[in-house]
């Protein structure tokens, strides 16, 4: 009978006198304890953060028309391009960077996790152009020429080896056969672990054909796709009209930056929604024996 009685007591509900107690037992959390949590969270976060960005992906904005897409080639009252998918200034591009420096580690290409580069596709790296008032901000252009491959440019055409490099993604502002500043080019042998690197919008990209060749250890990853899409240029006109700023990667007066983040807030709804989560493919181009227009290179 005493050990029924002890079994009730023990499955009987606490009361609310019990509950209480219970309440005041319990220790409390210091707030320096409640501090030191969110710190160590918010670390370990930034960590993550940090991993991440540094090792496989990064992202990045595109500041400059060297990979413009011209108008006519734009499918009208639309964000799509025809042909090869060239990029806008304004794209906010998600760079895969662990296949691309897995490069570099015999380990990592042994099993098979790093990403061949290849001809025509579009590749981010550092400056080579350390005097440069922006060597900090990534470059983006696409691959022309290997390492130890001849390189040559006559009349706005690339050869290869001696061989013509058809590309149907690249664009003459001034035309085809309007000569520019680098429509010729002496023949150049690529040094080993380099690459010659150009602009889609030939006429107006600083490229290998300025500042020389890439380092391999200065390329750092492959653009995958376009995470969103935004007309920079066109809401610096409207933040600055006097044309203090050529592009977006020049402002760096603090009330000019807040200037252009309000202005990219109140015209958040011009938007390039047609151009988001595309995926960035590899440019088509292909070599062909043609004869090399003659060209009197000028010393």
């Amino acid at each position: 009978m005493v050990r029924k009685s002890m079994a009730q007591k023990k499955d009987s509900p606490a009361t609310p006198t019990e509950k209480k107690k219970k309440k005041k037992d319990k220790p409390k959390q210091s707030f320096a304890e409640t501090v030191r949590e969110y710190l160590v969270a918010i670390l370990v976060c930034l960590v993550i953060a940090l991993f991440v960005v540094t090792f496989i992906v990064h992202p990045m904005a595109v500041p400059t028309p060297s990979m413009h897409t011209p108008p006519e080639r734009m499918i009208p009252e639309t964000d799509e391009t025809l042909g090869d998918y060239n990029l806008l200034v304004g794209d906010r591009l998600i760079v895969d960077k662990l296949t691309i420096m897995a490069n570099h580690f015999p380990l990592a290409r042994m099993l098979a996790l790093n990403h061949e580069i290849r001809r025509g596709e579009i590749l981010v790296f550092k400056s080579p152009d350390r005097n440069s008032s922006h060597y900090l901000i990534p470059y983006v252009k696409r691959i022309i020429g290997l390492p130890g491959e001849t390189i040559e440019i006559r009349q706005n055409t690339v050869f290869i080896n001696g061989r013509r490099l058809l590309e149907p993604y690249k664009y003459h502002h001034l035309g085809e056969e309007r000569p520019s500043q680098f429509a010729n080019m002496p023949p150049l042998r690529i040094p080993d672990n380099h690459y010659f690197m150009m602009g889609d919008n030939r006429d107006f990209s600083s490229d290998s054909r300025d500042w020389g060749t890439v380092p391999a250890e200065y390329v750092f990853g492959k653009p995958l796709f376009i995470l969103w899409s935004f007309p920079d240029r066109e809401i610096l006109q409207k933040a600055f009209p006097s044309g203090k700023y050529r592009g977006v990667h020049e402002v760096n007066d603090p009330m000019d930056v807040l200037t252009l983040y309000f202005y990219r807030i109140i015209y958040f709804w011009k938007t390039r929604w047609g151009r988001m989560f595309h995926f960035i493919p590899r440019g088509q181009c292909n070599l062909e024996d043609a004869p090399a227009p003659a060209v009197i290179y000028q010393p």
